[in-house]
């Protein structure tokens, strides 16, 4: 009885040891038991990650060519030096900033548009086509500092814009049913398909003037949620409400023109199309509608050549099943062997008031963890990089005006003002980089709040750099117990007192602890 007793006890004290060790079990990802283990399976491979991006409508159309605000704008969000996105996304303006409220066209000025087709040389002689063929009638001086600001980013000392997609959120006004830049009433599709191939004209012309003028396009998107009202009294900006079939018509119909217009030209467009700009993806959502239309795309040969399916999510939920139903439900109409590719186009609040915080900031965060975990998202891009007004929708803030007679001399603001979520991104896309894989994170040996209050995606590079991004929305710290022979650290952290700051920098250490309402980025080496 007495070793029997005795052996116990030292089992017993063996298992306090243990527990004492922060011992558990075991694994190939953690052969020493690490509790609270965060492991990188880099045998375990996900999407390869083509940038970080934003939109220029309609902020940049307001900020003077040549200015400082238009220089210390461009720095801050495309350089080095700044946010460092990747991707500019350019919208083609359908003109709704010449008409007036004569009109029916009463949008807030913000939310105006000028378009690269110049109206005044519209040649009523000649048919709609052939006008909008014509390329001598397009001209960057009807949108001059929207295009000189994307110039200026790309020529700015330490530019990292690496893809400019433009994107169409109404026909110009004179291709339109009721010469507007919205429907007439709710959910009228405002483009006529006898309209259909000058549209493919426009488009196509639009994006030879940018490259003319030293802009590289890279994609394409025709259509802009096209599944919205985009009509009626309530119209506050340009929009074009498209069925899934009349969406799919226009796609391929674009698709056809450059086809056309390549196999005739000496200097060919190297772009693809993106569609479909969905608005909000959730399938659970009626009237989100997104599978209708990419199983509409899915019958033309275009469907094949599309660069990815873009959405969009606006005041989403952080629901992983709604994002795991909307990928399953588009691999239940695909092609065999059809590999579908997912950008994240524009993702905002939709909620009044200007959140500078770090809740905001988390929020987003999580947004993106959830986007590039669940949607398998190769690209992640914010609504608008740049807001002047009160609401939750810009990464930085900036007092712009419309220069006008009666103050010719008045002074252009440089001040700009930074949100927390501008940091929060720029966890992201300081650290990630283009070219970079996800791999499998797993969390071993740790509670269930592990993965859920604290999440994460971790990246490969090429020279085997790992990048891990966390994301803490608890108001708990977390520590964390790192897996893996790595040799170098380094630590950068956005919360209530840093701003995409670097926390630490040196030799590899295994134990962290990752703080309560934080974005955190290691990147391992």
């Amino acid at each position: 009885m007495k070793k029997v007793k005795f052996i116990a006890i030292v089992l017993l004290l063996a298992a306090v040891i243990g527990v004492a060790a922060g011992c558990g079990k075991t694994s190939d990802l953690n052969p020493d038991g690490l509790s609270n283990c965060l492991a990188v399976d880099s045998s375990v491979t996900y999407q390869t990650m083509t940038g970080w991006g934003a939109s220029s409508a309609w902020w940049s159309q307001t900020v003077p060519a040549g200015s400082a605000a238009q220089q210390s704008l461009a720095e801050t969000l495309y350089s080095e030096n700044g946010l460092g996105l990747t991707i500019y996304r350019y919208n083609i303006g359908g003109g709704s900033a010449e008409m007036g409220a004569e009109q029916g066209i009463n949008y807030v000025q913000e939310r105006k548009a000028y378009s690269l087709f110049d109206s005044s040389k519209y040649d009523e002689s000649m048919s709609l086509l052939d006008n909008f063929s014509d390329f001598t009638k397009y001209s960057i001086d009807k949108d001059i500092n929207a295009v000189s600001f994307l110039q200026q980013c790309l020529k700015q000392p330490g530019s990292t814009v690496e893809k400019v997609v433009v994107f169409v959120n109404s026909p110009h006004y004179l291709l339109t049913a009721n010469g507007k830049t919205h429907g007439t009433n709710e959910y009228d599709s405002n483009l006529p398909e006898e309209n259909y191939e000058a549209f493919a004209a426009y488009v196509i012309n639009c994006v030879r003037l940018l490259i003319a003028n030293g802009i590289q396009v890279d994609t394409i998107s025709p259509v802009n949620e096209p599944q919205h009202k985009w009509g009626g009294d309530g119209s506050t900006q340009e929009g074009c409400h498209y069925e899934p079939a009349e969406a799919a018509k226009v796609i391929n119909t674009l698709y056809n023109a450059i086809e056309e217009y390549n196999a005739s030209s000496t200097a060919s467009l190297d772009v693809t199309i993106s569609a479909v700009e969905s608005g909000n993806y959730t399938s659970y959502d009626v009237k989100s509608r997104a599978v209708e239309y990419i199983y509409e795309l899915s019958k033309y040969p275009c469907f094949t050549h599309l660069d990815g399916f873009s959405v969009h999510a606006y005041g989403e939920p952080m629901s992983n099943e709604a994002r795991l139903s909307y990928v399953s439900r588009i691999a239940n109409i695909l092609p065999e062997g059809y590999v579908p590719q997912y950008d994240m186009t524009e993702v905002c609040h939709m909620e009044g008031g200007v959140d500078a915080g770090i809740d905001s900031a988390v929020y987003v965060a999580k947004m993106m963890d959830k986007d590039l975990q669940y949607l398998g998202a190769r690209s992640w891009s914010w609504w608008i990089a740049v807001s002047d007004y009160d609401y939750n929708d810009g990464l930085v803030y900036w007092d712009y005006f419309f220069p006008s007679a009666d103050d010719p001399d008045k002074t252009v603001s440089t001040e700009i003002k930074y949100v927390k979520r501008y940091y929060a991104m720029m966890q992201y896309s300081k650290y990630v980089q283009t070219g970079d894989t996800r791999v499998d994170l797993q969390w071993l040996n740790a509670s269930s709040a592990y993965g859920d209050e604290l999440s994460g995606t971790a990246f490969l590079r090429k020279d085997g750099t790992v990048t891990i991004v966390l994301v803490n929305d608890s108001t708990k710290n977390y520590p964390v117990n790192i897996a893996g022979g790595y040799t170098d650290m380094t630590i950068a952290t956005t919360d209530a007192n840093n701003d995409c700051a670097v926390t630490y920098d040196g030799a590899f250490k295994q134990s962290v602890v990752v703080g309560a309402n934080s974005v955190t980025t290691i990147v391992l080496k």
